[in-house]
Order: structure tokens, then sequence, then C-alpha cells
């Protein structure tokens, strides 16, 4: 009897029946996880980098402007809207120009105008202030010149829970200088093509 149940423990160590899909029951779990969390982070990933490229191609046709009005601001809140994914919510898009001014104080930065445009399911940010200048992304100005702040958010939700990252806030702003003109005056805003004194 002892021989016999050597045998049939010897024997059933060797068995291998079954046992591809018992490693596939145990394994399926971290291949979904695996998979998900991937696409997760791809996709948080890929919307993080198109804001930044909205942000970039509207400050770069602002640049391009010598003079802007609300149908040129409508525009490029329009394109920022067809550019971006249908599943990024809570868009903010505002531009704004800045000036330096000699405040007798070595020079002093003022908003000339700033423009905003948010989708219906926030209260986003208004009009930059002086006090809200990104001084810190700002370049070296002269006298009586400015530059274009563009700044663009949008709020990214996962597609697929717990793979370890929640929704998530992108932002980018970016800053360039009118190409042909000094100053680019909006015509409602701040029509005038010169930085008021302090």
């Amino acid at each position: 009897m002892l021989k016999t149940l050597n045998e049939r423990l010897r024997s059933f160590s060797q068995d291998e029946t079954a046992s591809i899909a018992i490693e596939f029951m145990i394994a399926m779990p971290l291949l979904i996880f695996a998979v998900t969390g991937g696409l997760g982070y791809w996709d948080a990933f890929h919307s993080n980098t198109q804001v930044s490229r909205i942000a970039f191609t509207v400050n770069d046709i602002m640049s391009r402007h010598e003079a802007v009005d609300d149908t040129d601001m409508a525009y490029l809140a329009s394109l920022t809207d067809k550019m971006m994914d249908a599943d990024l919510d809570q868009r903010v898009l505002r531009i704004t120009s800045v000036c330096f001014v000699d405040d007798g104080n070595g020079g002093l930065h003022q908003v000339l105008w700033s423009y905003t445009a948010q989708s219906t399911d926030i209260t986003g940010p208004g009009a930059m202030t002086d006090e809200e200048i990104p001084i810190g992304i700002l370049p070296d100005m002269e006298f009586q010149d400015s530059v274009i702040v563009t700044e663009v958010a949008a709020r990214w939700k996962p597609h697929f829970v717990n793979t370890g990252i929640g929704e998530m806030q992108w932002s980018s702003q970016l800053v360039t200088r009118p190409r042909f003109v000094k100053f680019i005056p909006h015509d409602t805003l701040n029509p005038t093509n010169v930085c008021p004194a302090p």
C-alpha cells in the first residue's frame, strides 16, 4: 500500500492536465491590470501633450496678428475646442497682452488687455490682473515692449478605474512677442497701441 501511495503522489506531481488553464486564470487579472494601466498612463500623457501643443498653436497664431477683435478671439476659442479631445472638460483659454513700462524703479509689467473663454461646466478665471502676471516666465523686456501670454487648461479623467491614477488638471502657459508690431491692440478691450504710464 505504501508503494501505491508513493506512486500516486509521484503520478499526481507529474500530472500537467489543466495546468495551462489554471496559470491563465492566475495571470489574467495581472494582464488586465497591466493593459488598462498602460493605456491609462498613455492617455494621460497624450492629453497633457495635446494641451501643450494647442497652447503653442494658439500662441503662434496670436503672435502673427497686428490687431485683434472679438471675432478673432472667438475664432481662437473655437479652434481650441476643436483641437481638444472630446473627453477633456473644464476647458479654459486665456490670452493676455502684457507690456513693460518705466516706473522710475526698474520697470513694471502691466496688463494691456486680457481675454478669457471657458467651457460652461466651470467658472474659470477671469481676465488676468497686474498681480497675476507670471513674471517668472516672462523674458527680459525693453520699456514700451509687450508680450502675449497664452494659457490653456483642461481636466482629464481616466477611462479605467483602479489603475493608480485619478483625474488630472493639465495646463500650459506660453509667452511670445508679437511678430510684426510692438503691441497687438484689441479693438474693445484696449484699442490703443501704447503701454500706459503707471
